[in-house]
């Protein structure tokens, strides 16, 4: 299988350590590239095929959504995952005027976060290596 490459933006550092590693399992199919700079995730997505986005969402902190539509103008078609403690209703509109998003509320579950990243990769359970 080709390598996936995910770029995750998340302001805090043990956060987004815990996302990285929930997906290490998978390091032969997927490449993450994480960072807290938002010109860091800017710059990952210009210089890689980039397969999903992941990013945290929040109002004090609009670099999510930021970052989401510089990846849409760069690859429309590019699947993104919003994270957010403040519940995907609120980010409803924009979804739907940015289209291919998935969702996630914090506090997360690991599983659910897997889950959720296999499916917007149409990677299915049994290429999940053991």
């Amino acid at each position: 299988m080709n390598d996936k490459n995910i770029v995750l933006y998340e302001r805090y550092d043990g956060v987004r350590f815990v996302l990285d590693r929930s997906l290490s399992k998978y390091k032969e199919d997927l490449s993450i590239h994480a960072s807290h700079w938002k010109h860091k995730i800017k710059q990952l997505i210009d210089t890689n095929e980039v397969d999903l986005l992941i990013t945290e969402l929040s109002r004090i902190d609009p670099v999510g959504l930021e970052v989401t539509q510089y990846a849409k103008k760069s690859n429309p078609e590019m699947k993104i995952i919003w994270i957010t403690v403040l519940g995907c209703n609120i980010f409803r509109e924009q979804r739907e005027s940015l289209g291919n998003i998935y969702c996630l509320e914090k506090p997360l579950e690991i599983n659910e976060f897997r889950n959720f990243v296999l499916k917007a990769l149409k990677m299915s359970k049994g290429q999940e290596g053991n």
